[in-house]
């Protein structure tokens, strides 16, 4: 036997105004006494009452809704982002499309976008996607508050990223402080902004030393940590320590570095990025770059919802992630240097 669903009349009558207060209410109406609103917050949280969004929509010109578009959703990065944004839509009273895209498939991005102006949505939040489909996002829902998530820098939007360019110089000074001066680095697909600014980092911080750089290109991929893995513990002119791009990356090297009878750190130093959960077990545990996800959608939601309001002049915004040292990195010995 299913129970009926509370109506704004039942919030009205238990607590004792009309519908048009709970309307207000509900709309955050201004002019409302506090203790007026307390009881019409007390009775929908009583009944459990839940607005009907196409009702509210006619009210306020607002859909509630927020679309996101997002590429490599099977990444932890992107994966990360999408969860910390729905969650903090959720709290704010938003309900989130996601849209999952190819960032190098015109079609599926246009496909995309005519999707999310058939829903009349009130904001965007594209997450690690190319400049050219952020052009075609402000094109096509020009009255949309925009926020982009994971993307060079622009005076054209608002950009929320982490600052990889930091993270790339906090994982190679930590190997350069244990002592390492041939360190190399696996960086991310060439193409995307993370990784170039993980690899400026680690450039900048060598540089910055007088060491030489080494890097070898390869993706996101555990599957390329093996096997630029392989193809480095091969060489008879080893490093003394890896920085790779991502965690998974480094899950690879150090399946690479069991094949190859080394030892991970006494014989070679490995460092992450991103703090996926399972790093802190691998064996031995990773030293890695931490990104703060749930911090960084509270800014982005904050930003879109603050942009519905009134539209500000645009800024970039770096979230600064953190240094996690555990057991994959150790102190250079003099045995080692030779």
């Amino acid at each position: 036997m299913s129970t009926k669903k509370a109506n704004i009349y039942d919030v009205a009558d238990l607590a004792g105004v009309s519908h048009q207060t709970v309307s207000r209410v509900l709309n955050n109406h201004p002019s409302l006494k506090p203790e007026t609103r307390a009881k019409v917050e007390q009775a929908i949280a009583k009944l459990e009452y839940r607005p009907n969004q196409a009702a509210r929509q006619l009210v306020t010109s607002q859909s509630q809704l927020i679309g996101l578009l997002v590429s490599g959703t099977e990444l932890y990065g992107p994966s990360g982002i999408l969860k910390s944004i729905e969650s903090e839509a959720r709290t704010s009273g938003y309900s989130v499309i996601t849209i999952s895209v190819l960032s190098r498939s015109r079609e599926s991005w246009m496909d995309a976008i005519g999707q999310l102006r058939g829903l009349n949505i009130d904001g965007v939040i594209t997450v690690a996607l190319p400049r050219e489909v952020i052009d075609e996002v402000k094109a096509a829902l020009p009255d949309a508050a925009l926020v982009v998530v994971a993307t060079e820098p622009s005076k054209d939007f608002d950009v929320i990223n982490i600052d990889d360019l930091n993270g790339g110089l906090l994982a190679t000074n930590h190997l350069i402080g244990q002592g390492h001066t041939k360190i190399l680095h696996i960086s991310g697909p060439v193409n995307q902004y993370e990784s170039q600014m993980r690899k400026l980092g680690y450039e900048r911080a060598m540089k910055k030393a007088g060491l030489k750089t080494q890097v070898l290109d390869g993706d996101w991929s555990i599957s390329t940590g093996l096997e630029l893995g392989e193809k480095i513990f091969s060489s008879k002119d080893l490093p003394t320590a890896i920085f790779c791009s991502n965690d998974h990356l480094s899950l690879g090297v150090i399946k690479a570095a069991s094949h190859k009878g080394l030892r991970i750190p006494e014989d070679i130093s490995l460092i992450g990025f991103d703090d996926i959960p399972e790093a802190e077990y691998f064996l031995p545990s990773l030293t890695t770059v931490k990104q703060d996800f749930i911090e960084l959608g509270e800014i982005v939601i904050a930003k879109v919802l603050s942009n519905l309001k009134e539209k500000s002049k645009n800024e970039t915004l770096f979230m600064q992630p953190k240094l996690i040292v555990r057991n994959s990195t150790t102190q250079l010995t003099a045995k080692k240097r030779k």
